[in-house]
């Protein structure tokens, strides 16, 4: 019955996730219920480490108090999922949050230690204990990016492709789209560089991982190439329009391209 009454005053959330990774979190005013509304599969959160806390902002003059990444992130998911197991009622995949350390490792490395331990329940192995379907998977980026002695998670390179560790231990592999690509996201990619993307995707698929290029055009004709192209999921700043975008070419098995739908034009 306790369950029952606390499954009532959980935030809403989509039913099952999208291949989108919500990015830019500080320039919204709710950026997680707004992602999980949406139904991302991927969420990034940057913090910086200050007075044993990980404060949410892409700098030192963004932070506030009550911005922590336990308040802002980690309490709410792990209500969630104390609650039902899965962030996504209809979905078994663990969330991926990803942590975006903008302070240096070794002194952020305790405190994020600290603050995954207090979570362990509800987070994967190495990060965590939660076993079976669904939980969350927490990967550090930045200053831990592909850090062996990471106490959760890494986001990898593909310069680190080839190793071992499973996809809880390096769920991403991410670069720039700009160190490889020249695309505005209008039009069409030429066909050079979509063979270079789906030979990029096929490396990074096949040790079970997600290919996220950052920095890459936040259209609807990107997010669609980019698809078509294998990468595991879309980086963008519109996680609602994306999700929503997303949803509609699935739905239409892509006969009808919902890049050219009124629906998802800018207004």
């Amino acid at each position: 019955m306790l369950i029952l009454i606390a499954a009532l005053f959980l935030p809403p959330t989509a039913d099952t996730a999208v291949p989108v990774h919500s990015h830019n979190d500080y320039w919204r005013s709710r950026p997680l219920l707004e992602a999980i509304e949406a139904g991302c599969l991927s969420i990034e959160a940057d913090v910086l480490a200050k007075d044993g806390k990980l404060m949410v902002g892409h700098g030192p003059r963004e932070l506030t108090a009550e911005r922590t990444l336990s308040l802002m992130y980690l309490k709410p998911l792990a209500e969630i999922v104390r609650s039902r197991d899965r962030v996504y009622p209809k979905d078994d995949r663990a969330l991926i949050l990803l942590v975006d350390l903008k302070t240096d490792w070794v002194s952020t490395k305790p405190t994020l230690s600290q603050i995954l331990n207090e979570y362990a329940d509800v987070l994967k192995a190495p990060g965590g204990t939660h076993k079976g379907p669904g939980g969350i998977v927490v990967a550090v980026s930045g200053s831990g990016s592909d850090r062996a002695d990471a106490p959760c998670g890494v986001d990898g390179r593909p310069s680190r492709l080839g190793g071992t560790q499973s996809i809880f231990e390096k769920p991403l592999t991410s670069q720039s789209f700009r160190s490889t690509f020249r695309w505005s996201g209008l039009g069409t990619l030429d066909n050079d560089q979509q063979k270079r993307l789906k030979r990029l995707s096929q490396r990074v698929n096949a040790e079970g991982r997600l290919l996220r290029l950052w920095a890459a055009p936040d259209t609807p004709e990107a997010w669609e190439t980019l698809l078509k192209c294998g990468a595991g999921v879309i980086n963008t700043d519109q996680p609602t329009k994306a999700a929503e975008f997303i949803r509609a070419m699935t739905q239409s098995g892509n006969k009808e391209s919902p890049s050219k739908s009124k629906q998802f034009k800018e207004k």
